[in-house]
């Protein structure tokens, strides 16, 4: 009978079992980096503007917008009691700006838009000289959009001699979406200028738990479009409201999937056209 060579079984026993424990490991760190590599190749990110209007007048809450966790774009008002203190303290801060264009609205009281603005007696030269004011009391705004404005933005002669301007500089549009029978997208579109509309209105209430919901609407619309556009207010029925309510939500609304962006990472990512179909 043959002898066994136990040492050579010893062996042989020893070189399995490591060869099972070395198959562990590697399907164990295979799993994991098969888990990494699905997580980087999730589903791409949303993106959610907000823009915040009627900084100019130093009203309630500017202080705490300026101060907010996530990027935002402030609108500002251009012919307003601290419109130059308030924009150097955005920028101090590092915040983009836009300018908040007083237009003629066709409800509420004239002196509501304030007393220099764009009204539809206006020539088209006196409308350029207006634009031209504007942009220099703010030449570090990036785009426009209306405060009020109903008047205009429905007003194709004016809107045109605005986007006109604007495309002069460079510069986008953002529609408040004021009223449904806007033809500003139409007007960029002819000028050759970026057009955005308002997705969301977050705020004009004093109760925070409402501006969460519109929040949070916000950042859903953006998950299903890829992109949205909210905005709210300093002042009485926004203000700090507004902006406890974005430091409540903020993180979930990150964890939703959906990033803080201005309004000019918003054109980069969303593209060049975004017209007022998406609001």
């Amino acid at each position: 009978m043959k002898a066994i060579n136990w040492r050579k079984k010893g062996k042989q026993a020893v070189s399995f079992a490591l060869l099972l424990w070395g198959f562990f490991l590697f399907g164990e760190g295979l799993a994991q980096w098969q888990s990494t590599y699905e997580d980087t190749m999730a589903e791409p990110e949303a993106v959610l503007a907000i823009v915040i209007d009627d900084f100019g007048y130093h009203g309630e809450g500017t202080e705490e917008m300026i101060a907010l966790p996530v990027d935002f774009t402030a609108a500002v008002m251009p012919f307003s009691a601290q419109t130059v203190q308030d924009a150097q303290a955005l920028e101090a801060a590092g915040r983009e700006i836009i300018i908040h264009m007083p237009m003629e609205s066709n409800v509420g009281k004239r002196e509501w838009v304030g007393d220099k603005g764009i009204f539809k007696e206006m020539s088209a030269q006196e409308t350029k000289d207006v634009l031209e004011e504007a942009f220099a009391v703010l030449p570090m705004a990036v785009g426009m959009n209306n405060h009020m404005g109903s008047a205009i933005t429905t007003n194709a002669e004016k809107m045109q001699v605005i986007a006109e301007a604007l495309a002069e500089r460079g510069m986008f549009y953002l529609d408040s979406v004021t009223e449904a029978n806007t033809v500003c997208d139409d007007c960029c579109q002819k000028a050759g200028v970026t057009c955005l509309a308002r997705s969301v209105f977050l705020d004009s209430t004093d109760d925070v738990e409402t501006v969460r919901k519109n929040l949070l609407a916000a950042a859903k619309k953006a998950k299903e479009n890829g992109g949205a556009v909210a905005i709210g207010h300093v002042g009485p029925e926004g203000g700090r409201v507004t902006a406890q309510a974005i430091w409540d939500t903020y993180e979930q609304i990150e964890k939703m999937g959906v990033r803080f962006v201005t309004l000019s990472e918003y054109v980069q990512i969303m593209g060049e056209h975004t017209d007022s179909s998406q609001a």
